[in-house]
């Protein structure tokens, strides 16, 4: 059984049917893997939605394992700004915390963006 957490980017494509991440997430989510997401991730994803839909994708992320930030994940996205930056890598606040997630759940990072994800202590997936 296999753990993802699902970036926004993966979400924003599920939501409008693009393809295939629309195909591959679907999947996941009807399979026995581990689906998960975290705070950054449905805070960046609900703020693209109308509050007509709202109803159903709160019912979509509900029906996925949601991650907590906690005191250390939140260090950790710290540690990953500091390094990069020191590669001459600026790193968003946002992907940070997202990437730190993924390493504190041993999940694959799921993302359209891999260039956002720099970091070679978590595993990458792009569908």
């Amino acid at each position: 059984m296999a753990r993802y957490l699902v970036d926004t980017s993966v979400l924003i494509d599920y939501s409008k049917f693009y393809e295939p991440a629309r195909n591959w997430l679907q999947r996941v989510i009807d399979s026995d893997d581990d689906v998960g997401t975290c705070s950054v991730i449905v805070a960046e994803f609900m703020s693209g939605i109308r509050p007509q839909d709202r109803e159903d994708w709160d019912e979509v992320l509900a029906n996925m394992a949601y991650w907590d930030i906690a005191y250390e994940t939140a260090t950790q996205a710290g540690y990953y700004r500091y390094v990069l930056a020191r590669q001459g890598i600026q790193l968003q606040t946002p992907d940070a915390l997202i990437a730190a997630v993924a390493k504190e759940q041993s999940a694959i990072l799921v993302t359209n963006n891999a260039r956002d994800f720099p970091m070679t202590d978590i595993d990458l997936l792009v569908p």
